[in-house]
């Protein structure tokens, strides 16, 4: 079985590029990328398709590159150290809720507040887990 882990991690920057630039999907759409290819997108991200993801990501990232914006489907890693706790401490927040899940975690301790992909528009889901 093919590592998805790289595909996901694209569809996570995706999903963080779309939700925080409300006219992004517009642009990579008026660049080139059709309007119905995003269904295409949602679908091969809920069955974790690696070879239509890949395609389908490559052409996200084509249009955005025709409209002058990188960086649209590849993330980009930071490191940062957790604050002075000590020992074990719960850690919450919403995850994706695809059976192949792209890595995207908002923690947060609200679980009233329901977050969604930003692509498939699916509601996320609520996960809670002891770090140390």
């Amino acid at each position: 079985m093919q590592d998805l882990t790289p595909i996901l991690r694209r569809v996570s920057q995706l999903c963080e590029s779309l939700e925080t630039d409300a006219e992004l999907r517009e642009e990579i759409e008026r660049a080139g990328f059709p309007s119905n290819k995003w269904e295409d997108l949602a679908a091969a991200i809920r069955t974790g398709s690696a070879d239509t993801l890949t395609a389908l990501l490559d052409a996200v990232e084509d249009a955005a590159a025709d409209a002058g914006l990188d960086g649209i489907t590849h993330p980009h890693r930071e490191y940062r150290p957790l604050e002075g706790q000590e020992g074990f401490r719960p850690v919450s927040g919403w995850r994706c809720p695809h059976p192949h899940r792209c890595g995207r975690v908002y923690p947060t301790a609200d679980a009233s507040s329901v977050r969604r992909c930003a692509v498939t528009g699916d509601a996320l889901t609520w996960i809670s887990v002891d770090s140390g």
